[in-house]
């Protein structure tokens, strides 16, 4: 449900996930109509059916009046030629600007055309909203994601004059409550890793809600497994299995779930592929989990029964997505 697939990065793509039992992609990178998406939309039907391509809004609109209007009408144009849904990154309350330069929140009203339409179309919107918690704690020893902040100084939103993490979440909330007849994906389990209770009052609450397992597998994977396996239980209709890879045109230009300061050596491909399964699938305890980079703790398994991993894997993507592999 989840990748980021570069202009010349499907054929390393396809290889890498053919290997490891993908047999259909969902590309969030796919850019807007004029810039990117029709060369994205090529490259995908190239590849027999085996990738779907969502469109990126044109944040460029936003510096001056009347953008939601206009980004809802490219997605419109989107559609038409292909697109599938709509990603939005984490830059909508962190980082794109509206008309007088300040921030955007994630709610902003200004931006409503575009979510309203994307509910017209069919289009479900896979929304980043925030990030790890341990982002806006001081990026010192102590924190629990230094190793990341590291290696990606800019990642880190301490005194950084952001909003808070609690009011970002409190954004998206609103977001998704505005509009009802928008299908949402939150990313990275519901943007909340951290608190799947928080995460499971959303889905009760918003049934226009739904959430992938992109890059979360080390936070969700330290969690209570007895806890975990009755979510993805509970859930099993509304959970996408997604892993954050990004592929480049080169071996080297490989992302998964994160980056550190050298690329994945051989032993961490597997390594991440091998513990992204047995996690779904396996009872096992104490295991390193996939992303080295994310945290130096061990995760418990949840042993998911087939037909609930049949749903989290395929099912439910094909469904909200609209396709049929």
């Amino acid at each position: 449900m989840h990748t980021h697939i570069s202009p010349g990065g499907f054929q390393h793509a396809l290889q890498m996930l053919g290997a490891n039992g993908v047999v259909h992609a969902v590309n969030l990178s796919g850019g807007s109509p004029g810039h990117g998406l029709e060369e994205q939309l090529a490259a995908a039907a190239a590849t027999g059916g085996r990738v779907t391509t969502f469109t990126n809004p044109d944040w460029r609109e936003c510096r001056s009046p009347g953008y939601g209007a206009r980004m809802a009408d490219k997605l419109t144009r989107a559609k038409a030629l292909g697109a599938k849904g709509v990603k939005i990154t984490k830059g909508l309350g962190l980082g794109y600007a509206g008309p007088d330069g300040k921030l955007l929140a994630v709610d902003d009203p200004g931006l409503d055309p575009m979510f309203e339409r994307a509910g017209e179309l069919g289009l479900p919107i896979a929304i980043h909203t925030g990030d790890p918690k341990a982002f806006w704690f001081p990026p010192t020893p102590v924190n629990e994601r230094y190793d990341e902040l590291v290696v990606h100084p800019g990642w880190s939103f301490f005194g950084q004059g952001v909003a808070s993490w609690e009011e970002l979440h409190a954004q998206f909330e609103r977001r998704v409550a505005r509009h009802p007849k928008t299908i949402f994906i939150g990313v990275h389990f519901g943007n909340d890793p951290e608190d799947p209770e928080t995460v499971g009052k959303m889905l009760d609450k918003y049934p226009n809600l739904y959430i992938d397992t992109a890059a979360r597998i080390p936070e969700i994977g330290r969690q209570d497994a007895a806890k975990m396996r009755a979510f993805f239980i509970r859930y099993q209709d509304r959970i996408l299995f997604g892993t954050d890879a990004g592929f480049g045109p080169d071996a080297d230009d490989l992302m998964l779930g994160s980056t550190g300061a050298e690329p994945p050596t051989p032993d961490e491909i597997v390594r991440f592929w091998d513990a992204t399964w047995r996690w779904f699938e396996s009872n096992d305890k104490k295991m390193i989990h996939p992303t080295p980079i994310q945290g130096r703790w061990t995760i418990d398994a949840i042993g998911l029964a087939p037909d609930v991993l049949a749903k989290v894997y395929a099912g439910n993507a094909q469904r909200v997505i609209g396709i049929k592999l």
